[in-house]
């Protein structure tokens, strides 16, 4: 009986490395497989973009209860997109933001993934310019500038050459809705031509 014991007990102790191994494999299988899925997805958020949307021009996105939007966004919120490709130039994006209405910008990657994002306390004076470029594009820009000059804009540099910005403008009330849709539509996002080579 007590040899039985011995034999159960090492036959235990032999198999717990191989046990804590499959499961030290298996989480790192599954971390990779979370990182890897937004890579992997065919309808990622940039793909959804771009069936409603064409390139440098803001789109207002249909509401939210039409199931078209960002999922899991608030139906107060009128969206609008901007889906840019730096591979034609930087992109401009200017706007006169109203003080006492809430407008939220997020610019994100090709793969969804946010790389800077403010709100319209970010404005000057109520006003928003960012020049939205690749790093090569900012060093011939930056070379152009001149010497005594501080940039009037925000230079932002995009992680990869195609992407999206959202636009959520907030809407109090039920009537305030084509209010935040105008504020919305009034934003220009485009090609910017000034430093278009």
């Amino acid at each position: 009986m007590k040899k039985g014991r011995e034999i159960i007990g090492a036959l235990a102790f032999a198999t717990l490395p191989w046990v804590a191994g499959c499961l030290v494999v298996a989480g790192i299988v599954h971390i990779a497989s979370i990182f890897a899925m937004p890579r992997l997805a065919p309808r990622d958020a940039f793909a959804r973009m771009s069936a409603v949307t064409a390139p440098h021009r803001l789109t207002l996105l249909p509401a939210t209860t039409s199931g078209a939007g960002a999922p899991f966004d608030d139906p107060a919120l009128a969206q609008g997109v901007c889906r840019f490709d730096l591979s034609q130039g930087p992109v401009r994006l200017r706007a006169t933001l109203h003080p006492d209405a809430l407008m939220l910008m997020s610019f994100h990657g090709r793969h969804g993934q946010i790389f800077y994002s403010m709100t319209d306390r970010s404005a000057t004076r109520g006003k928003l310019d960012v020049l939205l470029v690749t790093r090569q594009q900012l060093d011939a820009v930056e070379a152009n500038d001149p010497e005594d000059e501080l940039p009037q804009d925000l230079r932002i540099i995009a992680p990869t050459l195609e992407g999206f910005l959202l636009f959520r403008a907030l809407a109090e009330f039920p009537g305030d809705m084509e209010d935040a849709e105008k504020r919305i539509q009034a934003i220009f996002c485009g090609l910017d031509k000034d430093t278009r080579s």
